[in-house]
């Protein structure tokens, strides 16, 4: 576990996010915006909440059922010590061994993620094995908000109540955009934590982008008195961190080349940047929870 003070986490969260770009501007594809609303989850998740033993597995389980926000892990896995550079040069290049990061993010599956609304389904089935084995895991998993238009999720969220799996907590990136539109244009899912809640699930909404409530509710996981999973809808930004890439649909799996990249990269390089608030650095800050929303669908940056 990290000793940093809060605050030196927040600058952490910006040298992750150039780290990020460092990689995945060399080899030219990423989801860039994705990633950025996810840093300060997986950041606090791995860095102070999931156990590791002493060869830095994990204890604990983690699910990363929104697969294509997998990009963050290497920066934060290097963070750690996990990872080096070179392992991670290593592991992406043409031919590597990328499914060295598995036992991250779908750990005792011969799996890799694809298709979204599985990992919940995955998380749950976990939780059930390690309650039945008494163990005391914790089962950890991350999803998109528009991933929870699948069925898949309802099943699993009904089967995961049904078997009191308080050993189960799924985090939702709640960032109001899918791959082309915000969530509340192309099928509305507030009121979201009544929907959660109504299946037998506890609930909690936090700023996804700070650390205070992310380490506040995440603390107590281990000190719940229910026999309820708990779902914590973490309401974030896509593309925290560079104000003229985020909140914009079609942004979705962009990364920045050229003069873009610049930018980029200048945005993230000064220091003391300390803000919680999901909307501080985003001039694009248009998610309204329930209204019809307008925004700039233009792609070219």
């Amino acid at each position: 576990m990290n000793s940093l003070n809060v605050k030196d986490y927040y600058e952490k969260s910006y040298q992750l996010r150039r780290r990020f770009l460092e990689i995945f501007t060399g080899l030219g594809y990423g989801h860039l915006t994705t990633a950025f609303s996810e840093t300060e989850i997986l950041t606090a998740l791995f860095e102070q909440i999931i156990r590791f033993d002493e060869s830095k597995k994990p204890v604990d389980k983690f699910v990363l059922s929104k697969g294509h926000g997998a990009g963050m892990l290497f920066p934060v896995l290097e963070d750690m010590g996990i990872f080096t550079k070179e392992e991670t040069a290593a592991m992406l290049q043409k031919g590597g061994d990328i499914l060295r990061l598995r036992e991250y993010v779908y750990p005792g599956f011969e799996f890799y993620g694809g298709s979204l609304g599985i990992g919940i389904g995955m998380a749950a089935g976990l939780a059930l094995g390690l309650k039945l084995k008494r163990s005391d895991s914790i089962v950890y998993c991350l999803m998109g908000d528009a991933e929870c238009y699948e069925g898949a999720v309802w099943e699993a969220m009904l089967f995961a109540s049904h078997y009191s799996l308080n050993n189960l907590v799924v985090i939702v990136d709640r960032n109001y955009l899918g791959c082309s539109d915000f969530t509340e244009n192309m099928c509305r899912l507030e009121p979201f934590a009544e929907k959660w809640s109504s299946c037998n699930w506890e609930t909690a909404e936090i700023n996804g982008h700070s650390y205070e409530e992310l380490f506040m509710v995440l603390s107590g996981v281990r000190k719940r008195k229910t026999s309820k999973p708990l779902c914590i809808i973490a309401d974030t930004v896509k593309g925290k961190g560079l104000d003229y890439l985020c909140n914009i649909p079609l942004n979705h799996g962009f990364m920045p080349t050229g003069s873009s990249a610049e930018t980029a990269f200048k945005m993230l390089g000064h220091t003391g940047i300390s803000s919680n608030d999901p909307k501080a650095v985003c001039t694009e800050g248009a998610k309204m929870k329930g209204e019809k929303i307008e925004a700039d669908t233009d792609t070219s940056q």
